[in-house]
């Protein structure tokens, strides 16, 4: 298949229409595409978040670049296998639903494609709104594509996503510290909580002053 036509696919899924979903579901040729889309959605949130401290805090940690654009992409990348997999298992497991992990993993591939928006959380004022919008849009363009693909229950699609997603913001939550920023797109925001809470912590105001 052609790029434009795999272009197409994720914009009709994006766009809500079924088919787009239900075409990436059954296209196993898909899947190494599924795989640099993701890698795509990682490393755009990597570079808001780096472009987001450059713009918007007076001093950076050392290495700010490699902890956001390389590390924090990798750490992304690897939790975003970590949603598919809880959800898969929630799925399968607890509901008893039959679909092939594969092709999960390529609804899922399209099914984040809002968490792109994490490169806009650099402009200033809109930041948090933009952060806030990428996660929330994922969150229901992956409720509405596991629906579409696999014809799952609402409120079983809900709960699938909302486990994996738990565990992939608590584990980013982790990692994140104001020394180490492995953070992408909106997970950018608890860099600046973990600053504040260390100077508190330390009565001291210079060292990091988002």
């Amino acid at each position: 298949m052609s790029t434009e036509q795999n272009v197409d696919r994720v914009r009709r899924a994006v766009s809500l229409d079924q088919t787009g979903f239900e075409e990436v579901r059954d296209d196993a040729a898909f899947t190494p595409l599924a795989a640099g889309l993701a890698a795509v959605v990682a490393v755009l949130g990597g570079v808001g978040a780096f472009l987001w401290g450059e713009l918007n805090i007076d001093s950076t940690p050392d290495g700010f670049f490699v902890d956001t654009v390389i590390l924090g992409s990798i750490f992304t990348l690897i939790l975003l296998l970590a949603w598919v997999a809880v959800t898969y298992a929630v799925l399968t497991q607890v509901f008893r639903e039959t679909l092939a992990p594969d092709a999960l993993f390529r609804v899922f591939a399209a099914g984040i494609v809002p968490l792109a928006l994490g490169f806009l959380v650099f402009i200033p004022e809109l930041n948090f709104w933009l952060g806030t919008m990428s996660i929330a849009l994922t969150f229901f363009l992956l409720v509405f594509g596991l629906r579409a693909a696999f014809s799952i229950g609402a409120m079983r699609a809900v709960v699938a996503v909302a486990a994996g997603f738990a565990v992939f913001a608590f584990v980013m939550s982790l990692l994140i510290t104001v020394d180490n920023s492995f953070a992408t797109g909106a997970f950018v925001f608890e860099t600046s909580e973990d600053a504040v809470t260390k100077s508190y912590d330390v009565g001291d105001f210079e060292d990091f002053n988002p």
